[in-house]
């Protein structure tokens, strides 16, 4: 009986101890991802996918960040540290002889701005002037055109950046 007791003081004080600032609420808003969306380069209107899509850093170690079997919009996160974000977007094109491969290169710049959210949530950053910049390889390159939306990366709600293809 003793040990019940005990046991039971002890569960009652270790869940007295966490209080709501313990934990992040799922909808708190916190560091939003930049949203690209793929476009038709004949009618940039119109959305079109990318068959086999891989996006990894462009940096001495990198690291990939996401892979799609066939999408036509992503969301990816911008460094929280630095300015300058790049990263190697890869098509992949299966032919019945062969494999094609396609890497075109992506910076993005901007600002940065830290704002406290909450205890348990830590702080955010907010993304100002976005700019975007493919690397040109000519004729070799999948992306054609990438394009700004919206300069500010505060949430996901829509695109930020459409690319062409």
């Amino acid at each position: 009986m003793f040990k019940r007791i005990i046991l039971l003081i002890l569960i009652v004080f270790t869940f007295k101890g966490c209080t709501k600032d313990d934990i992040c609420p799922p909808d708190t808003a916190t560091t939003a991802k930049v949203v690209i969306a793929f476009n038709d380069i004949a009618n940039p209107t119109v959305s079109k996918n990318v068959s086999v899509l891989s996006v990894e850093t462009d940096y001495e170690t990198s690291v990939d960040v996401i892979s799609f079997q066939s999408t036509n919009e992503i969301a990816i996160p911008l460094s929280t540290t630095s300015d300058t974000t790049k990263y190697r977007f890869i098509r992949t094109t299966f032919r019945t002889t062969d494999t094609l491969t396609n890497i075109d290169k992506v910076m993005f710049v901007y600002q940065r701005q830290d704002s406290y959210v909450n205890r348990a949530c830590g702080f955010k950053t907010e993304y100002f002037n976005l700019e975007a910049d493919l690397e040109d390889e000519g004729i070799e390159n999948w992306i054609k055109q990438v394009t700004v939306i919206r300069e500010t990366v505060n949430d996901e709600n829509s695109a930020h950046i459409t690319m062409l293809h």
